[in-house]
């Protein structure tokens, strides 16, 4: 009857060995099976051989010392087995070969024994064997070997996944069986044969391949990696080529797995269901997968997961390689949630700055428009009083002889000569409300057209008439450029960023008073505008910030955001450029050049 189990077991290690042989997607695990399936089988073959030639002594002889080229080699590969269960195990490293130095000696000791006499001290075909001294250091390093990978084994599946889970289950028992086995034949139990060690062991390897192929055996993360990992905040999960899950962190569970039987397995697809995850999003996550697979490159996506509450990822796609080939991708979901909040709050508050600073700009330029056109009008309103007596005086003068022609022809010049007076006034006026409609009409808008140089600095010079004249400042004009010459973009932006310059170069006199000078040149097929003051400079540690920061040397009186709008401005809306030079106690200048527009 052992002989008809001794020759199934054999059948079924050869269908295990090239089963495993053939599989598409190898680990270093699989290889380690691949020897413990050889070996066994080695081991069946010569006592199944042995059995057969009983009657030849020599032969029989022979098998048997043939056996330990299997059984000398079981022990060891077990060991590999369970550090590669525990460890993680990328192939062997130099102290493993020190496992292979008792069975290789082994297979030597046997093979030579009629010269030395260590294993078997004498061998009789009728009485069986006497032992030697080399067989018990044979039997301590096989049991001890034995004994260390089944309590490893236990350990790490019980560790894994439960002491009452399947897969802790079957590593148990699949451990116990040879060790029960070879214990009941070294003693001479009853029951027990040679047959019986072989039959042990192919019974533990296939409890182990189904805990392999059915339990993901070979796919699990070592228990050290679990444990750090279950430790990490962000969700991890590990995806097989299949896209079943192999592992995944706590993070993950509570996060995706809430309504979910969790078990590992399971097929990303269904993880989908429990989750809030729109068609487009589920579809990007499968697009991303894949292209990791066959491109072998990380890669990342946001993610927002809505439900009760909304929770924000970074999502990194790893691909894993085997041998050359992409075995399985890590998924980590980077819980960004709160980043993404606090963006928000600062895009609020960096929106109230900037109303802010809107208006504070509106109500500077408003009060400067109020005193331009103090002037013009106080101007008109006194043409209008002359008009008015020259009016009267002309009506007195109808059939009066002594109002002669030549009269009639001075009045008339004189009521020309305040019109023309009047309409100088007007004009300036309307180039005001132009400027004006330009800037606060729509103070945000970013309409793209051409426009010259002569209407920024004209523009400019409207403006900031007020603020100069206020703070006893000059601004004085050097235009070699030509200045009907074109810039393409949005002119009130420009004009904003220069009278933001030319205010803080006035502030930079703290109200004494001095010159400040616009230099417009032209650089290649640039224009570039130098604002230069001769007032306070900027302190090295501010200079520094200035284009990074909201920084302000105004205290409470300023937000930082005037150079910070501007440098932002000039670089993106006019694609130019925008710097300093400042010396402490000597002054400052800005540079800000833009492209001119092509014809």
């Amino acid at each position: 009857m052992s002989v008809y189990i001794l020759i199934i077991t054999s059948i079924v290690l050869l269908l295990m060995f090239f089963y495993i042989i053939f599989l598409s997607a190898k680990k270093e695990l699989h290889y380690v099976t691949i020897a413990l399936t050889l070996e066994l089988l080695i081991w069946s073959i010569s006592v199944l051989v042995g059995h057969f030639f009983q009657e030849n002594a020599n032969i029989f002889a022979f098998m048997d010392n043939f056996t330990y080229i299997g059984a000398a080699f079981v022990p060891p590969t077990l060991v590999l087995l369970a550090l590669a269960y525990r460890k993680q195990f990328a192939g062997f490293r130099k102290e493993n070969y020190l496992l292979l130095l008792i069975p290789v000696l082994t297979i030597l000791i046997i093979f030579t024994n009629d010269y030395h006499h260590l294993f078997y001290t004498s061998y009789s075909f009728q009485t069986g064997y006497i032992l030697g001294p080399y067989f018990y250091i044979y039997a301590v390093y096989s049991y001890g070997c034995l004994l260390f990978s089944m309590i490893m084994l236990s350990y790490s599946a019980i560790k894994a996944s439960g002491i009452m889970s399947a897969q802790a289950l079957l590593i148990l028992l699949a451990s116990i069986i040879p060790t029960c086995a070879n214990i009941g034949y070294t003693f001479g139990f009853p029951a027990f044969s040679v047959y019986s060690t072989p039959i042990a062991f192919t019974i533990t390897l296939v409890l182990y391949l189904i805990s392999m192929f059915r339990f993901d055996f070979l796919k699990v993360v070592p228990i050290a990696t679990q444990t750090v990992i279950n430790r990490i905040s962000d969700c991890f999960v590990l995806l097989d080529e299949d896209l079943h899950l192999v592992d995944y962190n706590r993070a993950f569970s509570n996060r995706f797995l809430a309504k979910v039987q969790v078990q590992k397995g399971l097929k990303l697809s269904e993880v989908f269901h429990s989750v809030a995850l729109s068609d487009e999003q589920q579809e990007s996550i499968f697009n991303n997968i894949d292209s990791a697979f066959t491109e072998g490159e990380v890669r990342t996506e946001d993610l927002a997961v809505k439900g009760e509450t909304t929770y924000y990822y970074s999502v990194e796609y790893t691909p894993l390689l085997e041998k050359g080939q992409q075995s399985a991708v890590v998924i980590l979901f980077r819980d960004v949630t709160q980043h993404v909040l606090d963006l928000q709050i600062l895009q609020e508050n960096q929106a109230v700055l900037l109303e802010r600073e809107r208006l504070a700009s509106l109500g500077q330029m408003i009060g400067g428009i109020a005193h331009n056109l103090k002037s013009p009008i106080l101007s008109v309103s006194g043409g209008i009083d002359q008009l008015r007596y020259l009016v009267e005086e002309y009506q007195s003068s109808i059939g009066d002889e002594e109002v002669t022609e030549g009269d009639h022809h001075e009045i008339a010049r004189d009521m020309n000569g305040w019109l023309a007076k009047m309409k100088v006034q007007v004009s300036y006026m309307s180039d005001i409300i132009t400027t004006v409609k330009g800037q606060a009409a729509q103070f945000n808008e970013k309409d793209r057209y051409p426009f010259t140089i002569k209407d920024v600095l004209k523009r400019s010079q409207i403006l900031m008439q007020h603020s100069l004249i206020a703070n006893n400042c000059i601004l004085e004009s050097e235009v070699t450029i030509d200045p009907l010459k074109m810039i393409y973009g949005d002119i009130n932006s420009l004009v904003q960023i220069l009278d933001n310059i030319i205010e803080n170069a006035i502030q930079s006199y703290d109200g004494r008073g001095g010159s400040i000078r616009i230099v417009v040149e032209q650089v290649g097929k640039d224009a570039r505008f130098s604002i230069v003051d001769f007032g306070e400079g900027i302190a090295p540690a501010v200079q520094k910030l200035l284009f990074k920061e909201m920084t302000t040397t105004k205290g409470k009186h300023g937000t930082g955001l005037g150079l910070y709008m501007s440098y932002s401005t000039v670089k993106g809306l006019f694609r130019g450029n925008m710097w300093f030079e400042s010396t402490p106690a000597r002054g400052t200048t800005f540079f800000v050049q833009i492209p001119l527009a092509t014809e």
